[in-house]
C-alpha cells in the first residue's frame, strides 16, 4: 500500500519547525518563532478544509472536561507534537496547566473565551499540590486565527460558545510524558493527571477517493 502523504502545508510546517528548533535553542524565542509558523499553517485553505474531517465523537470530546487529542504528528528528534482538539458547543475545559510543556493553541474554527488564572496561596509554579486556591485574572474572546502561547505551569481554561470549536495545538512534548494539574475552585482540591488521551490521526487524505485516511 502506498503511504498517504500529509498535507503540503503540514509538511512545510514540520520542516520549518525542525529547522527552527535546530537553530534556536533559547526557549522563549523558539516558541515565539513557532507561533508565526503555526499562524501561517492556520491560514492554509487545505488545512482549514481538513479540520472539517476531525471527528467529534464522545471518544474524542472526552468527559468532565478531559478532552482527547488527535495526534497528527510527533517529531522523532525534537519531540514536539502536533495535536488537534475538537470541542462541542458550550463545552468547558477544566481549569488546568500543561505541566512542563510549552504549548501553542491555535483556533482554526469556532469561537470561545480563554480564561487565565493565578494562584493566591503559598504554592509555586511547578509543584503538584493536593489543594490550591486560584482566581481568574482575565477572559479573552477568541476566534479563528487566534494563537495562545501557554508557558509551563500557566493556569487557564477555555469556554466554548454555542458552536463547535476546532484548534491545532503544538506541544513541546507528547502528553503522557509529564504530569499536569487540574484545579477545582469549588473545594480547592487539585488533581494530577497525564494529559489528554492521544488518538493517532493522519494529517492528510486519499485524493483518489476524497476520503480521509487515518
Amino acid at each position: 500500500m502506498i503511504p498517504v502523504p500529509r498535507l503540503p502545508a503540514a509538511e512545510k510546517f514540520i520542516s520549518q519547525m525542525r529547522a527552527m528548533f535546530a537553530a534556536t535553542p533559547e526557549l522563549p524565542l523558539r516558541w515565539e518563532k513557532a507561533r508565526q509558523l503555526l499562524a501561517d499553517m492556520l491560514r492554509d485553505p487545505e488545512v482549514r478544509q481538513h479540520a472539517q474531517t476531525w471527528p467529534d465523537s464522545p471518544a474524542i470530546l472526552g468527559l468532565e472536561g478531559k478532552h482527547g487529542n488527535l495526534l497528527l504528528y510527533e517529531d522523532p528528534d525534537w519531540g514536539f507534537c502536533v495535536n488537534a482538539l475538537i470541542k462541542k458547543p458550550t463545552a468547558k475545559t477544566t481549569i488546568h496547566d500543561h505541566g512542563v510543556s510549552w504549548t501553542l493553541y491555535g483556533v482554526i474554527e469556532g469561537g470561545e473565551d480563554v480564561a487565565r488564572f493565578e494562584r493566591i496561596d503559598d504554592g509555586t509554579p511547578g509543584d503538584l499540590p493536593k489543594s490550591a486556591t486560584v482566581r481568574a485574572t482575565e477572559s479573552i474572546p477568541v476566534g479563528p486565527g487566534y494563537i495562545d502561547l501557554i508557558k509551563p505551569w500557566e493556569i487557564h481554561a477555555e469556554y466554548n460558545r454555542p458552536e463547535r470549536t476546532a484548534a491545532i495545538i503544538i506541544r513541546s512534548q507528547k502528553c503522557g510524558s509529564y504530569i499536569q494539574n487540574i484545579f477545582y475552585q469549588k473545594d480547592g482540591t487539585v488533581e494530577q493527571y497525564w494529559g489528554p488521551q492521544q488518538i493517532p490521526f493522519h494529517f492528510g487524505w486519499n485524493r483518489q477517493s476524497g476520503d480521509h485516511t487515518a
